[in-house]
């Protein structure tokens, strides 16, 4: 007789997490036994903003975001910090693990003694809601890089392979590996930025709301991984934003949060007790997260009454001081090697960096590709109108008039290809570099060998096309000229990039300098009739100094022209730099300025990326 066949809609993994089976050690990984203690003492935080008035002073407003929390988690322990819209979850989270740059009062302890911001990155990892990398790489190649920069430097290359392939085999990445970050799924980036934390196996992760976006089975695997970690002893603390209940209830320990202050702090199976002391009993039928955030989020009175004596009763100072009495053991061993680890080299870093930076230019050839043609279309629309130009006098406008045109097409075409650079990266690299992963100046230092290299490639090849139009018997020295000119113009975008936040702030700046500038290229007055003050406000002119130079470089050479008009003759290259009002001697020193200009312009803009690192990256 046949029997009859059900068919399981469990999912296997899924299923094996929530009854904790299945579960096998792996004795290739690190494990960290012992006890090690996360705890905050009566943390609050509180920030000021300004907000402008248009008469008067700015209006200061200032909130709290957390109210005298306290709360502590043990090795071995998966916890969930949960709680309505604005209740200052991920908050704690960043002011616990040390994220946060604004100041907060309170104790923040590991193990009974105070632990630092710098000790607190080093041996924990932070997986962020929003993930933001170079998603024109790989997941494998992300993977070898952050292995690379985060993990100890005599790391071999065999021990660095073996963890990668541990964690692609427990966080279901083989099938993705050689996949770029672009085309993965929100499940699978998730994926991908917890391996990232978890590639030199930190004691302590922190993860902001890792399952939000996620189906039920994706979020379910997640938080089995999770659970798994933490069960191999380390502290894993995660916010959780309306789980479903049988996810909700692979947490072992749960923190409840409403209006940035403590209801609850203990495990996931009393919670319903705690809440039935209040006669608050949840339906069977019912997600018990939901039920949770419902009565935390309430606005009826005597909800709001019973969710304030839960806060005052969760805050008894004698209370929690019981449970961090009992945490006052000296197991630093257990992640000092975290703390000697020693970093890469600064010229490894800057290598490393490179190479990312070259695979991503290279990946993100179509929009080069863009930029390179319009650069070359505008050249040639350019230098169409002068094209086989004569050498006589009449033709001394145009030639004039083809120069100038040249020098401004540059100055503004790579100043403005510039004016995004840091912009356009800064999220992550900011994340990035307070984490300690790298160093802002190897970061800096990469970024502008790749710019000044696909600079000098377009530089080159447009120069050529531009001279063979218009007919110049150009040197080399003339594309030298262009070539600095042109750094000296990236040098000019990137440096407002630095500065300004907004792209649009900083083409508003840009205009106010060009329209002064740019009457001061030579072509639009004659600068003899202006006052020594002006006069020598011509250096501070790109346009100015791309024209004297390229002028002199020019027409220094031409010894005779042929003169059509007598009473308006220009009968050689001297006379038309000197109608010009352009110094022939004056080439180097030129030269040098641009130079100059260029050096100060890439100083002044790592310390410009420097300030903005001051401020709370994006988590």
């Amino acid at each position: 007789m046949a029997t009859d066949r059900v068919l399981d809609l469990r999912y296997n993994e899924m299923w094996k997490a929530w009854n904790n089976a299945g579960e096998e050690e792996d004795d290739n990984s690190t494990l960290f036994k012992g006890d090690l203690v996360l705890s905050w003492k009566q943390l609050s935080v509180t920030v000021v903003k300004k907000i402008p008035k248009l008469i008067g002073s700015s209006e200061v407003v200032t909130k709290q975001i957390l109210n005298n929390v306290s709360g502590n988690v043990e090795c071995g322990t998966l916890l969930g910090i949960m709680g309505p819209s604005g209740s200052g979850k991920t908050t704690l989270m960043a002011t616990i693990s040390h994220r946060t740059k604004g100041n907060f009062s309170g104790e923040l302890l590991l193990n009974g003694r105070p632990v630092s911001e710098d000790v607190m990155i080093k041996i924990s990892g932070f997986v962020a809601q929003e993930d933001i990398s170079f998603v024109q790489l790989t997941v494998l190649e992300q993977l070898k890089l952050m292995a690379r920069l985060k993990m100890d430097r005599a790391t071999t290359d065999k021990v660095i392979r073996d963890r990668i392939d541990y964690l692609s085999a427990h966080l279901g990445l083989n099938k993705i590996l050689n996949s770029r970050l672009c085309v993965l799924s929100g499940g699978e980036r998730k994926k991908v930025a917890l391996a990232v934390q978890l590639i030199n196996d930190p004691p302590i992760l922190f993860c902001d709301e890792i399952t939000t976006g996620l189906d039920s089975y994706s979020a379910a695997h997640i938080v089995n991984t999770l659970r798994r970690v933490a069960q191999s002893g380390k502290i894993v603390i995660c916010t959780i934003h309306q789980p479903a209940s049988g996810l909700f209830d692979q947490f072992q320990e749960v923190i409840l949060l409403t209006n940035g202050r403590l209801a609850y702090q203990g495990s996931v199976s009393l919670v319903n007790n705690f809440f039935q002391r209040y006669g608050y009993i949840c339906p069977a039928t019912y997600n018990k997260a939901d039920f949770i955030v419902s009565i935390l989020n309430s606005d009826g009175v005597l909800d709001r009454n019973n969710v304030n004596n839960m806060c005052e009763l969760s805050s008894n100072v004698a209370q929690m001081d019981i449970k961090f009495n009992s945490f006052n053991k000296d197991v630093q061993s257990e992640y000092g090697h975290h703390l000697q680890a020693e970093k890469l080299s600064w010229i490894t870093q800057v290598l490393l960096l490179l190479y990312r930076s070259i695979m991503c230019f290279i990946r993100n050839y179509k929009e080069k590709l863009l930029e390179f043609g319009t650069l070359l279309f505008l050249g040639v629309i350019t230098s169409s109108p002068y094209a086989n130009l004569q050498f006589d006098t009449k033709a001394v406008q145009n030639w004039q008039g083809f120069w100038l045109c040249l020098v401004i097409n540059i100055v503004f075409q790579f100043s403005y290809s510039a004016i995004a650079t840091h912009q356009i990266k800064f999220s992550v690299v900011h994340r990035e570099v307070s984490n300690k992963v790298y160093s802002l100046s190897a970061y800096y230092v990469s970024e502008m060998i790749i710019l000044y290299m696909w600079v000098f490639v377009k530089t080159i090849i447009f120069c050529i096309v531009v001279f063979w139009i218009v007919g110049v018997e150009w040197v080399f020295m003339q594309l030298l000229v262009f070539l600095i000119l042109t750094f000296a113009s990236v040098s000019y975008g990137s440096l407002l990039s630095a500065y300004f936040s907004r792209v649009e702030e900083a083409i508003v700046f840009s205009t106010v300098y060009e329209y002064l500038a740019l009457p001061l290229s030579g072509a639009y007055l004659s600068f003899r009739s202006l006052p020594k003050v002006m006069y020598s406000l011509r250096y501070l002119s790109l346009f100015f100094l791309g024209c004297e130079t390229v002028s002199t470089l020019f027409w220094e050479r031409i010894t005779s022209l042929p003169c059509t008009d007598i009473a308006n003759c220009l009968d050689n290259g001297k006379a038309v730099l000197n109608k010009y009002g352009f110094i022939s001697s004056d080439l180097y020193f030129d030269i040098m300025i641009l130079l100059l200009f260029c050096l100060l312009a890439n100083i002044l803009g790592y310390f410009g990326v420097l300030k903005k690192m001051k401020i709370q990256p994006a988590y």
